[in-house]
């Protein structure tokens, strides 16, 4: 009985993460079709108008280990936030981070002119970090186990190996981050406006 309501209390996260790794094996049986279709680049959404970019290249990934790395901050971030605030602010936090970050990654595209290609989760799974970041602040430092110490060591270690890499589009990750705690912002002002 337990599990069933546990299972309740997150299900968008598992929504979400069956929607990654369905996304995946599409992926490796269908190979570079889906990627092609799916991916962020500037000529495919500023050129050709394709929007749809900016949301389906949430749900693709490059690689198992970038999958099972997405995923797992993803299981573990989702269910603490998606009890705390529902299911609908979730969705609405997971879903706008990620776009955000989508946003950013574009902006950086054009500004440098960079002709790569962005997938992964990692712009919506910052957004849930930059929510949590909020909450401890707002919780006097501490949120569950979560102190602001030990959320700042994980922003700053996200973005240090972002920097490591070549291949980490660190301005998804950055404005995820930013538009998260943006959203989480709005969600808990509207909270306390309607409490008062």
């Amino acid at each position: 009985m337990r599990d069933n309501s546990r299972l309740k209390s997150c299900c968008i996260t598992i929504i979400f993460l069956a929607c990654n790794v369905g996304a995946y094996i599409l992926y490796t049986l269908l190979g570079e079709i889906v990627y092609n279709k799916g991916s962020l680049s500037a000529d495919a959404v500023i050129v050709d108008g394709a929007y749809y970019r900016l949301v389906s290249c949430l749900f693709l990934h490059g690689s198992v280990s970038h999958i099972v790395g997405n995923m797992v901050f993803l299981a573990a971030l989702g269910e603490m936030l998606e009890r705390e605030i529902g299911h609908l602010r979730f969705f609405l936090l997971y879903m706008l981070s990620g776009v955000g970050g989508s946003i950013f990654s574009l902006s950086y595209m054009v500004m440098t002119m960079a002709p790569y290609t962005s997938v992964g989760a990692s712009g919506a799974v910052s957004g849930l970090i930059g929510a949590l970041l909020l909450l401890v602040i707002s919780n006097n430092g501490r949120y569950g186990e979560i102190s602001l110490r030990r959320i700042l060591l994980a922003i700053f270690y996200m973005i240090y190996t972002g920097l490591q890499s070549e291949t980490t589009d660190n301005a998804a990750h950055i404005g995820g981050l930013v538009c998260g705690f943006a959203v989480m912002l709005v969600m808990l002002t509207i909270r306390r406006i309607r409490r008062r």
